[in-house]
């Protein structure tokens, strides 16, 4: 069967109609059923029964789904490569972070970088980390700025900032006349935390094992460092987060006291293992790594 042939049957049987299949393909209701009888006839079974006035395929052609998915889908993945060489014309950019980052390192930086492109198109997803690690595996974005550990390995990484954990506390919390919290001092309180699925979370509880302490009692679980200090803003207790937040200037009623000792967090930018490097991608990394050797 030529590509034509199985990518009329693939619309065909997700349409589940002629008139759906070609409306999907952009051609006449005749030239799909041409193209399907062929196919038979080529082959020597039917691949269609209509059945209540709808198109439903063969037991032959559900044997066939399982490769066409994959065939598909790999088309799917080529196309996207097609989109990104295209935007490395265009100048457009995707970028993927958790939500923390995106509010401590990215406005900043893409302020930066319009104002050297102001033609750039930016597209921003705010995901959680493991989703926007994903996000650029699949080169569904040009480049990732994400937290370590992360175990997808056919990605390029760049380091990009090495930040800490801290305590983030209203001005008025007992703790926050401490120049440094111990992890100990932690043990009787109730802290908003991101949870064990995270990297941050993952971070808090290792350092709290290997220093022979119970990890504090995480009376709100949140996503993200900034869903953290929203929380601790309402009067909530404290929390532990991710220091870069304090770059995006929102928290001023806060203290953020450091953790004794100190729970390091380091901070990467992602790309595809085999896909094109933008030029919009690699400008926006020269203008975060900058930003980070200038603390700012």
């Amino acid at each position: 069967m030529t590509l034509k042939q199985l990518e009329t049957l693939y619309a065909v049987m997700r349409a589940g109609s002629i008139t759906g299949a070609a409306r999907e393909l952009h051609v006449t209701q005749p030239a799909v059923s041409a193209i399907i009888k062929h196919a038979e006839l080529q082959l020597g079974m039917n691949l269609f029964e209509r059945v209540g006035g709808r198109l439903h395929p063969t037991p032959e052609a559900l044997a066939l789904e399982p490769e066409l998915n994959e065939i598909f889908s790999r088309v799917q993945t080529v196309t996207q490569l097609m989109r990104q060489l295209r935007d490395v014309r265009s100048g457009r950019l995707v970028v993927a972070a958790p939500p923390t980052l995106v509010s401590a390192l990215l406005p900043q930086a893409l302020a930066a970088l319009q104002g050297d492109s102001p033609r750039l198109e930016v597209s921003v997803h705010s995901l959680p980390n493991m989703l926007a690690v994903a996000r650029v595996a699949r080169r569904e974005a040009d480049i990732g700025v994400v937290y370590e550990p992360f175990t997808e390995a056919s990605l390029q990484s760049r380091p990009l900032l090495e930040s800490q954990m801290v305590c983030a506390l209203p001005r008025g919390y007992p703790l926050a006349r401490r120049r440094a919290i111990a992890l100990e001092e932690l043990a009787n309180q109730n802290v908003i935390s991101t949870g064990p699925s995270t990297p941050l979370g993952r971070l808090i509880e290792q350092t709290f094992a290997t220093h022979g302490h119970a990890p504090p009692h995480v009376c709100i679980e949140v996503s993200s460092s900034l869903a953290a200090c929203l929380i601790v803003s309402q009067g909530m207790g404290l929390a532990l987060v991710d220091r870069a937040i304090e770059r995006c200037g929102k928290f001023g009623e806060l203290s953020f006291r450091p953790l004794s000792p100190v729970i390091a967090v380091s901070i990467r930018a992602i790309f595809p293992e085999s896909g094109v490097r933008s030029r919009p991608a690699a400008k926006l990394l020269a203008v975060l790594q900058r930003q980070a050797q200038a603390g700012g």
